[in-house]
């Protein structure tokens, strides 16, 4: 994961990207609730899986791939749009705040202190 993304933005851009996360999410269960008649329960348990992982940003490259084969299935997701605004979240990344920023986010990595104690690493050594 950490090589898909290279940053995990925080601040603005990092509530930015919650809620453009958020919004796709609602945009691939919400249609549903505005026609007549469902779609098949399948359909409906793929969505809100897609639609879960993407809200929390959990394994977000498969909840997309998920979102992506429902947008070409069903005629109420407008596939075009949903399809573009999907691959743009992919390129973006889930942000600082999502699962995969606290599993595979930023790490930081610290040097265990030099055996020598003092030396001056200048690469003079005392002769022997």
């Amino acid at each position: 994961m950490q090589l898909l993304y290279a940053t995990f933005p925080d601040r603005t851009p990092g509530v930015g990207l919650l809620l453009f996360r958020l919004v796709l999410s609602l945009m691939l269960v919400g249609p549903w609730g505005l026609r007549g008649a469902l779609p098949p329960p399948d359909l409906i348990a793929w969505a809100w899986l897609a639609a879960a992982l993407i809200a929390f940003g959990g394994l977000l490259p498969l909840g997309i791939g998920v979102a992506l084969v429902l947008a070409g299935v069903d005629a109420a997701l407008d596939g075009w749009p949903l399809a573009g605004l999907l691959l743009a979240l992919l390129l973006l990344g889930p942000g600082a705040y999502s699962v995969d920023a606290v599993l595979f986010g930023r790490r930081v990595l610290e040097r265990p202190a030099s055996r020598r104690g003092s030396d001056d690493h200048t690469g003079t050594h005392p002769k022997e």
